[in-house]
């Protein structure tokens, strides 16, 4: 394929106007808790991953029928954003306030109200297509996050880095205050629509839970300071994922719209066999020159990085999923990918060391890819067997 051509794939030009700020954001995002690695210490940096996955897992809970079900009904034109949007600020703010009975932490409660809000923004924009506002909200977010994270974490340690998080979403809420104004509340779309957004919403509780389980193992089980070792990885990683990310964001409404991504989508599996070769033999060549502290992590590297290119695979089927309104295979997806994760974490470890946590990662993620690329290839198999047959 040459670069003419490749100049032509539809939808090159929508994502390097979503890809402009995802990559900008994120970058900064990930370098950013990389020097907070450095500066906070293994115990400290464990302790924030932790709390970050109960907020994390807190907010997924609270978003009534799941972020995607904003961006797949927006992108077909249904307006459904004041209900969803309405729903979810009552049910983040019981969580927020849970989160606060039990673990005594304004950060933690503000951080679950603004992930809610800000997610379903962010789905809203998506779904509609609005590339441009997407791309300033988002990089203007992460700017608004890591000057407020430095500048509270001297003030009040972790929980200030939970809270700039948290006003760092809740900054653009006045644009959702807006729509709440200006929409009336239709609650029987949502009611039609229940056996999707419900199916929908399970499927994000499940894939919080796949995200979240190895993070809420690994603290209890081999100590905070590991866990700032995995998280570190896992903040790695997720720089490699910045592109298939992008993509993702792109095709769902697209998909959800009818239109083709297929040669989009083959280009980020192509590319993310590119960016894991880059996180296993050139990343593990760099992080001890700039954290020389978090031995563990050069070991957890270069496995983890084989998870590239399953992860870009599997976020590339679930936009078709999702746009079919078809999630329930993106349940069982989740639940195998979990029960192979908890399990190589429980018993990996015995016999490869803490070489045994990224083992188990990378079996978690490839066990659920290999179960949506068979579900895929047979649903197209009935489907050209069905049209051959007209």
């Amino acid at each position: 394929m040459d670069w003419k051509s490749i100049k032509q794939i539809k939808g090159l030009k929508s994502i390097s106007q979503i890809g402009a700020a995802t990559a900008g954001g994120n970058a900064i995002a990930a370098f950013f808790w990389i020097y907070m690695a450095d500066f906070m210490g293994q115990e400290d940096y464990g302790e924030l991953g932790y709390l970050l996955s109960i907020a994390g897992i807190a907010s997924t809970i609270s978003i009534l029928g799941g972020q995607w079900t904003m961006s797949v009904y927006t992108a077909k034109g249904i307006q459904i954003e004041s209900s969803l949007y309405f729903i979810s600020i009552i049910t983040s703010t019981i969580s927020a306030a849970v989160l606060y009975f039990l673990f005594e932490n304004v950060g933690i409660s503000v951080y679950v109200v603004g992930l809610v809000v800000f997610n379903l923004f962010i789905a809203e924009i998506l779904g509609k297509k609005q590339y441009k506002k997407y791309s300033k909200i988002f990089f203007s977010q992460k700017i608004i996050l890591v000057t407020l994270a430095i500048i509270l974490y001297y003030i009040l340690g972790v929980e200030g880095v939970l809270l700039a998080y948290g006003i760092s979403y809740l900054v653009f809420t006045s644009r959702i205050i807006s729509t709440l104004k200006n929409r009336d509340f239709n609650f029987e779309l949502l009611r039609k629509r229940f056996k999707f957004w419900m199916n929908n919403y399970v499927y994000e509780l499940s894939s919080t839970a796949r995200n979240q389980i190895d993070i809420l193992l690994i603290g209890p089980l081999f100590g905070f300071a590991l866990l700032g070792n995995y998280f570190l990885g896992l903040q790695v990683l997720s720089l490699f994922l910045i592109l298939p990310l992008i993509i993702f964001r792109y095709t769902l409404p697209e998909d959800s719209s009818g239109s083709s991504t297929k040669q989009i989508k083959i280009m980020a599996i192509v590319a993310s066999i590119g960016l894991a070769l880059l996180g296993i033999f050139v990343a593990p060549e760099i992080i001890p020159l700039v954290l020389p502290e978090y031995t563990d992590v050069i070991d957890l590297i270069p496995l983890l990085s084989i998870a590239i290119i399953p992860r870009t695979t599997t976020a590339m089927l679930m936009s078709g999923f999702l746009a079919k309104e078809n999630n329930k295979y993106l349940v069982l997806g989740n639940v195998i990918s979990i029960s192979v994760l908890v399990l190589g974490i429980l018993y990996l470890p015995q016999y490869f060391d803490v070489v045994g946590l990224a083992i188990a990662y990378v079996l978690g993620v490839t066990a659920q890819t290999i179960y949506l690329i068979v579900v895929h290839l047979r649903i197209t198999k009935i489907q050209s067997s069905n049209t051959n047959q007209i």
